[in-house]
């Protein structure tokens, strides 16, 4: 399948999805970008179906097609900007959708302790985390995402960029699009291990 570059911002030429895309690209693998702005994913309810019906989610929109692209990733981009000091509200509405993936009897499981926290599908794969702000809240956004992917996808997170780019574009900040490229490169590193 190759990368899935997930564009968690609401705007396609935003500086998180130019970075994500430059990730994306400078691994030379196989991608294919997930652009937000063409996706309905509704927010979680919290219904627990999921749990019960071997990870179907009951919510019919977007999300059902991104829960296969995750799977069969062989790698995963996330990018979120910061708002209000976190990731953003789009990014978290599919962080919550996707407890789905843990239903579905593929991978390890998430806590022997705790069975009905299911398994992890997404073990062991590489992944990178990009956040972007225009003032400050970007170490907490990438915590956010290291959490989710290390701690509850149990990924190996191989990069994480948190870039600071005021209200400037990324196009215009060689430094910024270099550690992006630096990032691709390692993630191309781990996908051959």
């Amino acid at each position: 399948m190759g990368i899935i570059a997930i564009c968690g911002s609401m705007r396609v030429e935003s500086n998180t999805n130019k970075l994500v895309r430059m990730v994306a690209e400078s691994a030379g693998w196989e991608y294919e970008a997930v652009d937000f702005t063409k996706l309905t994913i509704q927010p979680c309810t919290g219904c627990m179906m999921c749990m019960m019906n071997e990870g179907q989610c009951p919510i019919d929109d977007d999300m059902q097609v991104l829960y296969e692209k995750m799977i069969s990733a062989d790698a995963i981009i996330i990018g979120s900007p910061t708002y209000y000091l976190d990731i953003a509200g789009a990014v978290k509405c599919m962080i919550d959708r996707s407890m789905a993936l843990n239903y579905r009897g593929i991978g390890p499981m998430g806590n022997e302790d705790m069975p009905w926290l299911g398994q992890r599908p997404l073990f062991g794969k590489p992944g990178v985390a990009v956040v972007t702000v225009a003032g400050n809240g970007h170490e907490r956004t990438l915590e956010t995402l290291r959490i989710c992917m290390e701690d509850c996808y149990r990924m190996k997170l191989v990069a994480k960029l948190a870039e600071p780019v005021g209200m400037d574009d990324v196009d215009a900040m060689p430094e910024v699009l270099k550690r992006a490229e630096e990032a691709g490169k390692k993630l191309s590193e781990a996908l051959t291990q």
